[in-house]
């Protein structure tokens, strides 16, 4: 394939990237193609020596969604980066993204049972609150006396503190996980772009 033929099909490819980063990205292939050139190399040469358009492709969209989760973390740019480097082989999808889907669920999990104490707690904590006044109201407590009040009242107080310092917890827990994921994505990109040149 040809110089014009290899761009053509790259341009094509990448075409959901933004306008000013695509043109970076052709500029760049399109000086491997005046570099080989000038070295005395054919543009089929220069074409096979890049890879496969469809790969390179891949690749270069990868890098782009790994830079805007490093960039601006949310979880859906990291969903896109986690799945754009899904794409670039199997390796990475069974070995990093099926434990990492794994993990995420967990830390979701964990998030929402601290939420459920937190709410579990203020329910008790209000429940013992009320109870004294509202004897015919029996929500969480079996005894309407003052000690079953106040141990009430010390277990949702309890309950809710727990609840909090998982949910602070998970928020570091999930802060250290995000960073690890762009770390080995970013890893995983170099080790395919050194394999790419040898």
């Amino acid at each position: 394939m040809n110089k014009e033929e290899y761009l053509k099909k790259l341009t094509k490819l990448i075409y959901k990237l933004p306008k000013e980063d695509r043109q970076d990205i052709l500029s760049d292939y399109e000086e491997h193609f005046m570099i080989g050139l000038e070295k005395g190399r054919t543009e089929e040469e220069i074409s096979m020596a890049l890879g496969d358009p469809k790969t390179v492709a891949k690749q270069i969209k990868a890098e782009y969604m790994v830079k805007k989760a490093e960039d601006k973390p949310s979880a859906s740019s990291i969903t896109r980066a986690i799945m754009a480097a899904a794409g670039l082989g199997i390796f990475n999808l069974l070995f990093f993204v099926l434990p990492t889907v794994v993990l995420t669920m967990v830390i979701l999990a964990l998030f929402v049972l601290g939420g459920a104490m937190v709410f579990g707690g203020i329910l008790i904590i209000l429940s013992s609150i009320f109870q004294p006044f509202y004897h015919n109201v029996q929500i969480l407590t079996n005894d309407g006396g003052i000690l079953s009040s106040l141990g009430g009242l010390a277990g949702g107080i309890g309950l809710a503190i727990l609840g909090s310092v998982l949910l602070v917890g998970m928020t570091y827990v999930a802060r250290w996980f995000y960073g690890l994921i762009i770390r080995y994505l970013k890893l995983n990109l170099k080790i395919i772009q050194e394999q790419k040149m040898v």
